[in-house]
């Protein structure tokens, strides 16, 4: 699979090795490049660099160039843009991505100087090729936040639409309400629970990022128990990292920071826990702690003391055995008296006291404050809710950030001033939800667990929204509906196969893709023996015929069919191949969540699909265990998704002057997560809407259905 475009990988220019006569070794170079903005420290995403360009030391209208070396020597995207601005300042810009190596990126500029650093003219045949360089370096830290202007080229693709939707009502087993205030306690037998802590690393040791930059799951966990999708103020301090297991994608590390693990003997452990609060029952502590205090040491005061102060939030849960902590264990050592004797007497009169962590704590029991997530939504078919449904593609700053965007609206035509209505944090869209209800918004943007398709919380998720075939040399059929397991994995679906058939797992719906933009396939995966999964994006019914024309558009055609041994077509019967995960090893293995990146072939429609197969059709059987499945454009930290979307809601203000007229004008404004406003600010005039009419979804059409596209839209 070729690299995506999204992932920029120049050649190297030479400009670090060449030798050029004219050595300018000046801060912003006033006598030759002119630099009027230049960086110290950047984050992830897209930065400028502003110059004007010395006229009288350069020889004008010939060219200069750039080069940009990481940390490591290799190349970056850089490039100059086309654009200039009122103050006549010309734009370089370049790109941090999550792979690019932390530490300092040097900059070369080189040009043709007409003029030397005294002044001195340069003789003619000199001025034919780059004889002057200027070099500068700046730190690139690419987990921590993006604080470049924000800035415009292109102005975004914006696109608002009328919707109306069934009002929904959410109804849970405990009635639980949505401030996450009515915890249910468990509390485990004293025998089930052991904790496990290997070497604690701590985080901010490993990154540059402040005490106010928490990390994005447990941030999430703590203000959110209801595991309601939300974008926190915080970077993403998760790594992407190469597994030589993944062809094409990438393991999503967050384990760096949390290394503290429960496992259950007796398989107790429940999704519901994530977000939890785990600490030990009353007085019913640890009395297995290994290992024991090092000599010379004891424990201060009582262990039992110290550890029923401890509680520890859970912040991910791997199966129904084991489950991950915030924190480890730790207990308060003293000096024994013993090896008090050999001191003097100041240190007699203040023994020394020191933290050590347990790695392993047992004999005790549990207890576990959690909010059920059991959710379920009850569809009104006569009350309705009307929006406007803004759509932003295309959404591609040269440099900084799009935190929110406010909306503010007026009555069409008229002189007064806009009135705020809306003010949005801004998140990828989802495409993996539940969106087969009449007149629902085109992404289904209210988030729960019960509405993320791809989040088995539910058995009932798994019937109504995936397929699971069976695939042979011969043919492709619908198989039997695959039950929901916790054993491997936390709500998953384990997707079968043997050395004679393929498992195939895909959704029953097709969702809508864009073909400007690239997206992010994300989920937790767990492998049997030998097993791999391939991982497609899918736009064609699935039968043995892989020439099938359909008359519908297609996001994704087929690739070519590489295991000819098996069948002989040149292409193979999924679509476009993503990638693919092996485990060649004889015991499962669980890889946690993973992320591949791909890119559509056209406009129209498609959806995933992940095809098990024991490795070399070995004479075994297995299974591929997923769980949280999502579907985004991709994001990656610094960079603003290149698609968003998010509903207006009307109030009372402006149904009252839709009454009078059904014209109205809106600004949106953007901000970076500081609240720095950009210039740039887009205006949609004379916008006509009416409460009464309903515009349809336009996504998720069976598989088997007719297939159209919503054309009643209009662009501003």
């Amino acid at each position: 699979m070729a690299l995506l475009t999204f992932y920029k990988r120049p050649q190297p220019k030479g400009y670090s090795k060449n030798y050029y006569p004219i050595k300018d070794s000046s801060d912003t170079s006033p006598l030759y490049f002119d630099i009027t903005s230049f960086p110290q420290t950047v984050g992830g995403g897209r930065y400028v660099i502003k110059l004007r360009g010395n006229g009288d030391n350069l020889r004008v209208g010939r060219s200069i160039d750039v080069e940009l070396l990481d940390a490591e020597g290799k190349n970056m995207y850089v490039d100059f843009l086309t654009y200039t601005d009122r103050f006549n300042n010309y734009y370089i810009m370049f790109e941090v991505y999550d792979s690019t190596p932390k530490g300092l990126a040097t900059l070369y500029l080189v040009g043709e100087a007409v003029r030397g650093l005294k002044g001195e003219p340069i003789p003619i045949n000199e001025q034919e090729t780059y004889n002057v360089k200027w070099v500068r370096q700046f730190m690139v830290l690419p987990f921590e936040r993006n604080v470049g202007e924000l800035l415009f080229d292109v102005p975004p693709v914006v696109d608002l639409v009328q919707t109306i939707i069934p009002e929904r009502s959410l109804l849970s087993e405990e009635n639980a309400s949505l401030s996450g205030s009515n915890f249910s306690l468990y509390t485990s037998s004293i025998d089930d629970y052991t904790i496990i802590a290997s070497n604690f690393k701590s985080y901010d040791m490993d990154f540059a990022s402040s005490e106010d930059i928490l990390d994005k799951k447990l941030r999430s966990l703590l203000l959110n128990p209801l595991q309601k999708s939300v974008t926190e103020n915080s970077v993403d301090s998760t790594i992407r990292a190469k597994d030589q297991a993944i062809l094409n994608g990438y393991a999503r590390n967050s384990t760096n920071r949390f290394e503290t693990i429960v496992t259950s003997k007796n398989n107790t452990i429940r999704k519901d826990f994530l977000g939890g609060s785990f600490s030990f029952f009353l007085d019913s502590t640890p009395t297995s702690l290994l290992p024991p205090a090092t000599n010379g040491y004891k424990i201060s005061g009582s262990s039992s003391d110290q550890l029923n102060l401890y509680t520890a939030n859970i912040v991910e849960v791997l199966s129904d055995k084991e489950m991950r902590l915030s924190k480890p264990i730790t207990l308060v050592l003293i000096q024994s008296a013993s090896a008090q004797i050999i001191q003097s007497k100041a240190a007699k009169q203040a023994a020394y006291k020191t933290k050590y962590t347990i790695k392993q704590a047992s004999n005790f029991t549990g207890s576990i404050a959690y909010l059920q997530n059991n959710p379920s939504f009850v569809t009104s078919s006569t009350v309705s809710q009307s929006f406007l449904q803004a759509t932003f593609s295309d959404f591609k700053p040269i440099s900084g950030e799009v935190y929110r965007i406010k909306t503010s609206y007026k009555r069409g035509i008229a002189t007064a001033d806009y009135k705020a209505i809306y003010d949005q944090v801004i998140t990828p869209v989802e495409y993996l939800t539940d969106s087969a209800f009449p007149n629902q918004t085109t992404y289904a943007r209210r988030e729960s667990d019960a509405r993320l398709i791809g989040h088995f919380t539910d058995q009932t998720i798994a019937n109504d929204y995936w397929d699971y075939y069976v695939e042979n040399v011969s043919n492709t059929y619908i198989g039997t509906v695959l039950g929901r397991n916790s054993s491997s994995l936390s709500d998953s679906i384990p997707v079968l196969t043997d050395f004679s058939e393929s498992g195939v797992f895909t959704t029953k719906f097709y969702q809508n893709y864009s073909i400007t933009q690239l997206y992010t396939l994300t989920f937790n995966v767990t492998l049997d023996p030998n097993i791999e999964l391939e991982i497609y994006m899918n736009s064609d019914e699935l039968n043995a015929n892989t020439f099938t024309s359909q008359a519908y558009p297609r996001a994704f055609l087929k690739t070519p069919n590489l295991e000819k041994t098996r069948y002989r077509d040149a292409y193979n019967r999924f679509g476009q191949f993503v990638g693919k995960i092996t485990n060649k090893s004889s015991s499962q293995r669980r890889f946690g969540k993973v992320e591949f990146d791909f890119e559509t072939d056209g406009e129209g429609f498609g959806r995933p699909l992940f095809r098990t197969s024991p490795i070399g059709r070995a004479n075994l059987s297995g299974s591929a265990y997923l769980s949280e499945i999502s579907i985004k454009p991709i994001k990656l930290n610094g960079f603003t998704p290149s698609i968003v979307q998010f509903n207006i809601p009307f109030n009372s203000e402006i149904e009252s002057i839709i009454t009078l007229s059904q014209s109205l004008d809106f600004k949106l404004e953007y901000f970076d997560y500081t609240g720095k406003q950009s210039e740039f600010t887009t205006y949609i005039n004379d916008l006509i809407v009416n409460l009464k009419g309903e515009i349809p979804s336009n996504t998720c059409q069976a598989q088997k259905q007719q297939f159209w596209i919503n054309t009643n839209r209009e662009s501003y």
